[in-house]
């Protein structure tokens, strides 16, 4: 018993299969947990702005601003349509919350995924990045998350609302050379390039403290999703409470079998104490 209730504590802690793009347009998947990188095709973009996930949908964005569907078996894209914008775009992500990008001066837009029409939102007050160099961003559902540096420089965390367009700079990872970015769980994932060796740093979600894990196995990773980004990412109100369902569903099971064996035993004593009288 002791057995199992630890296992069903210990799965959500696994490891994930991150869906990834390049800035060179390769896509495939980065297991977080090795760093090792599996090819499963090439899209037919300029260049990555980056990937977002909305229920099961898997979305990329050119830094033309291109938006397309990718088929996360096959790779196989289909053209939605073009936000239009007079800038570039530079970095892009979505999930529950919608699809959103940066354009080259730092603004915030929503990006409509039925279209690919583009909404401004507002200016994150961040400094332009007209180079694109050392930025990422993943969505959480809620919030966006985004790494800025640039010229070898250690990247700042920031925290932007989607709503606003605001952003709240959260500090520094200690890392530089980021090119992309993924929520896994309750934790962001940071993907290094240019550093010789490249890790997959890790902290949980609004923190800085990242930590070294496992080396990547590819380099100038433009963004990366999991096929959950589409929900929310708001742990403690959702993940234990079906945990807590779960365990507590098992805990009646147990009291129910316990029950039954206790009467079982007291019918068995009565009909022997008769037996002996």
């Amino acid at each position: 018993m002791v057995t199992l209730l630890l296992l069903l504590c210990v799965l959500p802690g696994s490891g994930a299969t991150v869906y990834s793009v390049f800035f060179d347009d390769r896509f495939g998947t980065i297991d977080n947990t090795t760093g090792s990188y599996t090819q499963i095709g090439t899209l037919p973009i300029g260049q990555a702005a980056g990937i977002g996930a909305v229920g099961d949908v898997l979305y990329v964005q050119s830094m033309q601003g291109e938006l397309l569907t990718v088929d996360p078996v096959t790779g196989a894209s289909t053209v939605v349509g073009n936000a239009d914008l007079s800038t570039t775009s530079e970095i892009f992500a979505g999930g529950g919350n919608g699809l959103f990008e940066f354009d080259s001066q730092s603004n915030l837009y929503s990006i409509n995924p039925g279209t690919g029409a583009a909404t401004l939102i507002g200016p994150t007050g961040l400094p332009a990045n007209n180079g694109g160099w050392d930025t990422s961003i993943s969505d959480d559902g809620i919030n966006l998350f985004v790494t800025a540096g640039g010229g070898g420089k250690i990247d700042e965390l920031y925290e932007i609302n989607t709503t606003t367009g605001l952003a709240v700079d959260l500090g520094s990872t200690g890392v530089s050379g980021i090119a992309g970015s993924a929520i896994v769980g309750d934790y962001l994932d940071l993907f290094r390039y240019n550093g010789g060796t490249n890790y997959i740093y890790s902290a949980p979600l609004g923190s800085t403290s990242f930590t070294a894990g496992p080396v990547l196995s590819v380099q100038i990773v433009d963004g990366g999703v999991t096929l959950t980004a589409g929900e929310s990412f708001d742990i403690e109100a959702a993940t234990p409470e079906s945990s807590a369902s779960v365990l507590l569903g098992l805990g009646l099971v147990i009291l129910g079998l316990i029950g039954r064996v206790r009467h079982m035993r007291k019918a068995e004593s009565r009909r022997r104490t008769k037996a002996l009288r």
